[in-house]
Formats: C-alpha cells, structure tokens, sequence
C-alpha cells in the first residue's frame, strides 16, 4: 500500500525533530550559558506543551515555535533570513499537517524540500538507513 501524503509529512516532522532538537538546544546553551532549559521556557508561559522535558525531547511544533520567538535573541548569529522564512512555512506546514489538512503531492514535495534545506542550514547529522530487510 502506498504512503499517504499526511504520512509523509509526519514521518518527515519526526526527522526534522531529531535534527532541528540539538540544534536549539546548544543555541539556547551558548546563548543562555548554564540557563538554557529556564531562558526556553520564558516563551512558553508555563505551557504544558513543553512541561519540565529537556529542550531535546520537545516536539517539533514547540522547537520551531522557540526558534521563531527567539529568532532575534538566539538564531538570528547562526541563520540568515530565508531560514527563519523556512521556520515559518514549516510551523503553517506542522498545523496544517496536526489539523489533519490535506497536502497536494506539490505541497507534500515543498515540505519535505523545505524541511531538507532548513536541517542543511542547521548542519543536523544524517541518519543512515537501516541495510537490513524486514
């Protein structure tokens, strides 16, 4: 059976998780020195979305949230302005995909693209695939 479009894009946002994670993470920490975990949550106001998890562990609608936020203060001294427009289409991307939207193959395809160059930008380490067959 083929993957569905919505599937694809969740699939896809689990990966941009685990790349885009210790990324934000290690910003905060440069940026925040011993105070990272505390400084992230100022822009949550206590939201249970993040609860007392680490950074690392926040989901991806949450990491692409705080980069948009803290854009000035953090991410702005390691990204340009077309990846802050990437955080952007990817937070519309992550509702519309949450919200249970349909996504065209076009959509789908510009998703991915944009998630891919967005995870280039951040330098996130590639996950090799697995060779054995199932």
């Amino acid at each position: 059976m083929a993957i569905s479009n919505q599937d694809r894009i969740g699939k896809a946002m689990e990966l941009l998780r685990a790349g885009l994670a210790p990324f934000v993470e290690r910003e905060f920490e440069n940026q925040h020195k011993g105070k990272a975990e505390a400084a992230a949550r100022e822009y949550f106001n206590n939201d249970r979305a993040v609860g007392d998890k680490p950074i690392a562990e926040w989901d991806v609608a949450a990491l692409l949230r705080l980069m948009w936020e803290s854009w000035n203060v953090v991410f702005n001294k390691a990204l340009g302005r077309a990846e802050r427009s990437l955080v952007q289409e990817l937070r519309d991307c992550r509702n519309k995909w949450a919200h249970q939207e349909p996504f065209s193959s076009d959509d789908t395809d510009r998703a991915l693209d944009s998630m891919a160059r967005l995870l280039t930008a951040v330098s996130a380490r590639r996950r090799r695939r697995s060779t054995r067959s199932s």
